[in-house]
């Protein structure tokens, strides 16, 4: 059986990927790819910055930040922090062939706003669950598992007339009332000053 050999290194094609006369290593495609990956991470809960954002952790949103950091003839492009390996997908003549350059991971670690706001008990927001407790329990589950992916709840209290939820963030809870269309009363209370700035805890009553 006939074996390419190719030019540059010498090497043969029933040992390695070929395209065109060259082997996969020696092959003239241009990709040109970082010595390092960085990303910033928080080392509480493990969220990952973007920009002003912190986000959960992910493969495909780490696909996509390294890509940005590539050029090249690749069509696609993956990234695996654990084994420090950028794996690039070309197409050539027809052909989908594989090409790896070793990247190393460097995360930095620091805290995320969430964590460093639940460790210091800060709240924003606070929701009052009243009406019967068959429903009160119920949307209490829904906005507890809705709320803890975005934000978090610093605490809960019982109270006689219902359930009261301490929540981080007045957004998260705003946002989540108009996304399951809950009527809410809503009133602010003036909380502090805070470099010129004034704060406000919400309060969102929701009869069920």
């Amino acid at each position: 059986m006939h074996h390419l050999i190719c030019p540059k290194c010498g090497i043969t094609s029933d040992k390695v990927q070929f395209i065109g006369p060259f082997c996969l290593r020696c092959s003239p495609i241009r990709l040109e790819a970082p010595r390092a990956f960085s990303i910033e991470l928080c080392g509480k809960c493990g969220k990952m910055r973007i920009a002003r954002d912190w986000v959960k952790y992910e493969d495909e949103i780490i696909n996509k930040l390294f890509k940005r950091k590539c050029r090249g003839d690749f069509f696609k492009v993956e990234y695996d922090p654990k084994i420090e390996t950028a794996t690039f997908f070309v197409e050539k003549e027809g052909n989908i062939f594989k090409m790896e350059r070793v990247v190393k991971y460097e995360p930095t670690k620091s805290i995320c706003t969430n964590c460093t706001r639940k460790g210091s008990n800060y709240f924003e927001a606070i929701v009052q669950l009243r009406g019967r407790p068959e429903r009160m329990a119920r949307y209490e589950k829904i906005l507890t598992e809705a709320l803890n992916k975005k934000t978090f709840i610093i605490k809960t209290e019982d109270l006689k007339e219902g359930r009261d939820l301490y929540v981080g963030s007045t957004k998260e809870v705003l946002s989540l009332c108009h996304e399951l269309g809950i009527r809410t009363v809503i009133s602010r209370k003036l909380h502090g000053v805070k470099q010129g700035k004034r704060i406000y805890r919400t309060t969102f009553l929701l009869r069920l």
